[in-house]
């Protein structure tokens, strides 16, 4: 079998990402969205979608390379190559891009690839990608609800209570207005709490540049102190987790907050390489450990090649691991797969707001199943198909 094509889909919606200021529904990215396929000799095609700057992504996968390595556009480098040969292919795009590449852009659009090539080879064996990556030790998996902060507490405590009217047992909230008033973000946490009730798991996600969404140039990085005085303010409200909200170069920060918390630290979605995730993860010196719940994303930390070893160095470090997938049905089925061979599984994050966009590359596959479960695909390959009606009436040049 021989890589025919490695495709770029650049898809244009009409909506932004932005939060609420009412109950209603939350919206992730849905001005772009970069899907890749890659296509073989033999009929199998993998696709996967990937959380980037989408227009800078597509010359990067299949524009006009240049004639030294390291200089490669990535489609130069894979078509005639054996897709099942995926480890090797990682390091061939990863050496053939090195010189503009090695994390950021470059880096994503090698995670999309990879786990591409993954879904052909789980088909090429008719196999689930579970039963590839190490054997499917459980069907299904507690979802959490993933969307972002609202506006005031009101809103958020109605939020609240509709992902419960759901059958969500966790939530989790994230960025929005947080972080501009630690007097708010205590009235809004205390909202969701008693909106959500004791039983049920809280996990909030303050962001690392709050407010600077909206405007970069009013970005203020928290200093060493305020990140431990948000850690502290959270306890009260029995929080599961706080999540990415240390600048993502500054590991030793993080271990330091790690140190001081009276509540697990979660991070890991701007992490890449295996080298990188070696280091945020110390999993032989626990005093420099980053991280209780370790949180790679398939889209970005290169794949699920590199989310492989970063499993097990979680088992080995001894802490949890849940993909942060906060995107369309492909990177949460991909997800659940990586999820379904893992020692233990607490959760799988489920993006309820998806933007017109994001939920229309797959349909809206995956259900919220009773139990606020979700099961895990079965069928070869990644096992959700791409609507590739809305990918045509949605892809520009």
């Amino acid at each position: 079998m021989k890589i025919t094509a490695v495709e770029p889909i650049l898809l244009k919606g009409q909506q932004t990402y932005q939060s609420s200021a009412s109950g209603a529904e939350a919206t992730d990215n849905g001005d772009w969205q970069l899907l890749v396929r890659v296509q073989t000799d033999e009929g199998l095609s993998g696709w996967s979608d990937v959380e980037t700057l989408a227009t800078v992504a597509v010359p990067i996968i299949k524009g006009p390379g240049m004639s030294v390595l390291g200089f490669k556009c990535l489609s130069e480098l894979l078509v005639g190559e054996d897709p099942l040969d995926v480890e090797r292919l990682w390091e061939t795009l990863y050496i053939g891009s090195a010189y503009y590449g090695r994390r950021g852009v470059v880096m994503h659009c090698i995670s999309a690839i990879d786990n591409c090539l993954w879904s052909i080879r789980a088909q090429a064996a008719n196999l689930p990608l579970c039963q590839l990556l190490g054997g499917r030790r459980r069907e299904r998996v507690t979802a959490y609800a993933s969307t972002l902060f609202r506006e005031t507490p009101k809103a958020t405590a109605e939020a609240a209570r509709v992902y419960v009217d759901k059958g969500f047992s966790a939530v989790k909230f994230g960025w929005g207005v947080f972080g501009e008033d630690a007097g708010l973000d205590l009235e809004i946490l205390a909202a969701a709490r008693e909106a959500l009730g004791p039983d049920r798991h809280l996990l909030v996600d303050p962001g690392w540049y709050p407010a600077g969404w909206k405007n970069p140039r009013a970005w203020r990085p928290r200093s060493l102190a305020q990140n431990i005085a948000l850690v502290q303010r959270l306890a009260p409200f029995k929080v599961g987790w706080c999540e990415d909200f240390i600048h993502p170069e500054r590991f030793d920060e993080y271990a330091m907050v790690r140190k001081e918390s009276p509540v697990p630290i979660a991070a890991g979605e701007q992490v890449a390489t295996a080298w990188e995730f070696e280091r945020f993860i110390s999993p032989t010196d626990e005093t420099r450990r980053c991280v209780d719940v370790i949180q790679p994303d398939l889209s970005r930390c290169g794949g699920l090649s590199v989310a492989l070893q970063v499993a097990r160095m979680a088992e080995r470090a001894n802490i949890e691991l849940v993909p942060h997938s906060w995107l369309t049905d492909l990177l949460t089925a991909y997800s659940l797969h990586l999820i379904a061979t893992l020692p233990r599984a607490p959760f799988v994050e489920f993006n309820v707001s998806q933007s017109e966009l994001t939920r229309g590359v797959c349909g809206g596959q995956l259900k919220l199943e009773p139990g606020g479960t979700v099961a895990i695909p079965t069928g070869s390959g990644a096992g959700v198909t791409v609507d590739e009606e809305f990918v045509r009436k949605h892809q520009v040049a």
